[in-house]
């Protein structure tokens, strides 16, 4: 029996349908964006100014008042980076790290014409945030100062300065005597730098696999993103303060060289901070995504 015109354009029209979702499907999967690149600029520009206001507004209650051990520190950050992402994941990806966008770039299809245009947009979110901590805990800062026994932009004023960015070891947690110094060495905080990005990044290809079949149901892998950020700062937080974020470390960085920390942000108390924290996270990233891609990836499972 014959199908009617109308049977047969009906099958077309869902055929196309199909056709058409399955298309935007294999574009998400494959990192395609479909948001001008002003939108997504933007999107990654608030939620990186999230996840600085939130973490380093953790850091600065711990510094400040003492009202956080490291372990609450950690949770904050990672409930910083699963603040972020639900805010700006559906219009940029969320990378709110160079890191991140150059592995992407690398690994995922994502454009790389896009790549500068994010990081810097990460780096502005990163000194605004820096910049409304700073804002809201203004009032504190001479007490701060007094209490320390340091004056900011001097020796061992990282110990205040740390609110905004990464110093190795941790100074409020180790010292900043040149005993503290030397428990951890430079080449030692590269490779937890190194380390502790290749984690993330092995993880962040894991939640967005869409062939992986433990991935975690829709709408909770921001979750276990974040719950990711918060062991890696829970394993190294006293070590290099971890920043496996070169834009995290840099734009609160220059935030705080602006407002007169001077040679302790730029070029760090021990000569290297403001480049180790952005080479090793991205050199990390992109070996994590490497051990994923060719140990990992090409044994899941596939549909039959």
């Amino acid at each position: 029996m014959s199908r009617t015109a109308v049977e047969i354009d009906t099958v077309t029209e869902i055929e196309s349908e199909k056709r058409s979702s399955q298309k935007e499907r294999a574009e998400k999967e494959r990192g395609v964006y479909t948001a001008s690149l002003t939108g997504q600029c933007l999107a990654e520009f608030v939620g990186t100014f999230i996840v600085i206001l939130v973490g380093d507004g953790a850091v600065a209650a711990a510094v400040m008042t003492n009202q956080l051990d490291g372990w609450g520190v950690a949770m904050m950050w990672g409930l910083a980076v699963t603040f972020g992402i639900y805010v700006a994941g559906p219009v940029s990806g969320a990378h709110f790290n160079p890191a991140v966008t150059i592995t992407m770039a690398v690994f995922r299809d994502f454009p790389k014409a896009r790549v500068v245009p994010f990081i810097l947009s990460q780096i502005a979110g990163a000194f605004a945030g820096a910049a409304a901590v700073y804002g809201m805990w203004h009032g504190y800062w001479g007490h701060a100062l007094e209490k320390l026994g340091v004056q900011q932009g001097g020796p061992g004023s990282q110990k205040l300065m740390m609110i905004f960015s990464c110093f190795y070891p941790n100074p409020g947690g180790i010292g900043v005597d040149p005993t503290a110094l030397s428990a951890v060495s430079t080449g030692g905080a590269f490779f937890i730098e190194v380390l502790l990005t290749m984690f993330l990044l092995l993880m962040i290809f894991a939640l967005t696999e869409p062939d992986n079949p433990g991935m975690p149901q829709a709408g909770l892998g921001p979750l276990f993103i974040g719950l990711t950020v918060t062991a890696i700062v829970g394993v190294g937080g006293s070590l290099t303060m971890d920043a496996v974020n070169p834009v995290r470390d840099f734009g609160p960085r220059l935030f705080s060289y602006v407002i007169g920390f001077g040679s302790i942000a730029f070029p760090g108390p021990r000569g290297n901070e403001w480049w180790l924290y952005i080479l090793a996270p991205i050199l990390g990233g992109l070996i994590g995504a490497a051990v994923y891609r060719f140990l990992v990836r090409r044994f899941l499972p596939r549909p039959s």
